[in-house]
């Protein structure tokens, strides 16, 4: 893939790279950088046309990030395994039939 050439916004912390949307049509994606914890942290904001992106919008999901009004990318990743975690705990009728015939097997 060959690599993509960022452009500048008039905001800070705000990019872009051109690329096509699923028409076939040019589109502009837009990324946002920002430090947290002491870590740089790059993270797509969105397209264009597909999330009517704007690059004043990225830059206000930027600020959120930065402020924790909103998780990382990473943030929301770790809470979704969690939940998903938790629901892969949880009893169903199959699972509890599936535990009762195996104890009642080693009677």
């Amino acid at each position: 893939m060959p690599k993509q050439r960022r452009s500048k916004t008039k905001y800070a912390g705000v990019f872009f790279v051109e690329g096509r949307s699923a028409q076939g049509k040019p589109e502009k994606i837009y990324y946002i950088r920002y430090r947290k914890g002491g870590k740089m942290v790059e993270e797509k904001a969105g397209r264009q046309y597909q999330d009517d992106m704007t690059p004043a919008r990225a830059s206000g999901i930027r600020a959120q990030k930065i402020d924790g009004e909103k998780d990382t990318n990473q943030e929301r990743r770790k809470a979704e395994q969690a939940q998903k975690e938790v629901l892969n705990n949880i009893f169903t009728i199959d699972r509890l039939w599936e535990e009762y015939s195996k104890q009642r097997t080693h009677k």
